[in-house]
This record gives structure tokens, C-alpha cells and sequence, in this order.
């Protein structure tokens, strides 16, 4: 596995957004999430949906009655992103893991925090400080949802494999319970593509 840096990753997504786009819209977040749709919290919630891409996610999101803090530092995803889902619910802020800057900077704590197929761009050095990062974030009895890309790693994206384990020993080192992991296909139905699902509990502090 060749080292990245986020710069690596963003550049590849800003060059290669014409394509992404498309192809993340046309799945519903019904076909990708079917694992997490009983344990998302009742509205109103403020959520963070870090690495929020073309925003598809967070538009579901905001139209189901939520308040959702849209990460994305890809220039192009996000721009893209504000222009197909405009919604008053969204705010849109560039910042990337593993410090989140100005989401720490802001003071806010979130009721669900949302990373999906994002940790695998996240450089496996950084990894610890991301998740203490996303932690600290929290507020007390809520929620953090990985879906976790499985499968080779295309070569015109930066990627580090990614692991259910992995997320289990983060979260115990932090104090946070493994609710539910769950394995399920594509829904693209790429054959060689699976995931992973894991969902996380801070508990009442």
C-alpha cells in the first residue's frame, strides 16, 4: 500500500468529481444505508456528516427533519453538492479530519455523527487522532455511524484498507459501545465491493 495524504485524496476527488457525482446520486439512501435506518435518533437531531461528498446523504437527512453539518473538502463535491441540494437544514463547511478544525472551533457537539465510505481516506497514521477528534465531538447518549468500503483499492483514489476490528478497538479505547456491525453487498452490485456497517454509542456521561 503506497502512503497518501489527504491533499493526495482531495486532489483525485476534485479531478475526478464530473464522474463521482453521477454515480453517488443515482443510489438512494435507503439502498445504501438499510442497516442503519432503524437506529438513526428522531428528529429534530444535529448531525455531522463528515466527508459528505455530493450531499446526498445529507439531504436525506435534513428533508427527514435533522440538522446536518455537511463536511466536505473536496472544492468540486461540495460545490456540487450545494448546488443539488440547496436546504436551509444543510450548512456546508470545508474542514477534513484528523482535526476538524473548524467544526472544534465552533463549540458544537452532535447528536449523531455520520462517516460514510470516508475512513478509508483517512491515512492510517492519523487514524487514532481522527477517531479522538470525532469523540470529543460528541454529545452524551448519541451516536457514530462507519460504513466501511471492503474490497481492492482503485488505484486513481487514494485508500488504506479498513476494518470493522479496527473501529471496535477505537471505540474501546474511547468508551464507546458497539451497538450493531453488520456485512452487506454493494449496492451498486459490484461484485468485488462489500461493506461493512458499524454503529457506535458514547454512553451517558
Amino acid at each position: 500500500m503506497k502512503k497518501f495524504a489527504v491533499e493526495d485524496v482531495l486532489a483525485s476527488y476534485n479531478r475526478l468529481a464530473g464522474e463521482i457525482v453521477p454515480d453517488y446520486e443515482s443510489l438512494a439512501f435507503e439502498e445504501i444505508h438499510p442497516a442503519a435506518l432503524d437506529l438513526l435518533p428522531p428528529a429534530p437531531a444535529v448531525i455531522l456528516d463528515v466527508g459528505a461528498g455530493t450531499g446526498r446523504d445529507a439531504a436525506w437527512l435534513a428533508r427527514h427533519g435533522h440538522e446536518v453539518v455537511a463536511v466536505e473538502p473536496s472544492r468540486e463535491l461540495r460545490l456540487g453538492g450545494q448546488e443539488l441540494h440547496d436546504s436551509s437544514a444543510i450548512t456546508w463547511i470545508d474542514d477534513c479530519l484528523p482535526d476538524l478544525s473548524l467544526v472544534c472551533e465552533s463549540g458544537s457537539a452532535f447528536d449523531l455523527i455520520w462517516l460514510s465510505a470516508m475512513w478509508m481516506h483517512v491515512p492510517p497514521d492519523d487514524r487514532a487522532r481522527a477517531f479522538r477528534t470525532l469523540a470529543s465531538l460528541l454529545k452524551p447518549d448519541s451516536s457514530m455511524m462507519f460504513s466501511l468500503r471492503l474490497g481492492p483499492l482503485p488505484p486513481e483514489r487514494p485508500m488504506a484498507p479498513v476494518s470493522a476490528d479496527e473501529i471496535r478497538e477505537l471505540a474501546r479505547e474511547r468508551g464507546l459501545e458497539v451497538v450493531r456491525a453488520s456485512h452487506h453487498a454493494d449496492a451498486a452490485g459490484r461484485p468485488e465491493i462489500s461493506w461493512d456497517m458499524v454503529w457506535l454509542r458514547a454512553t451517558q456521561a
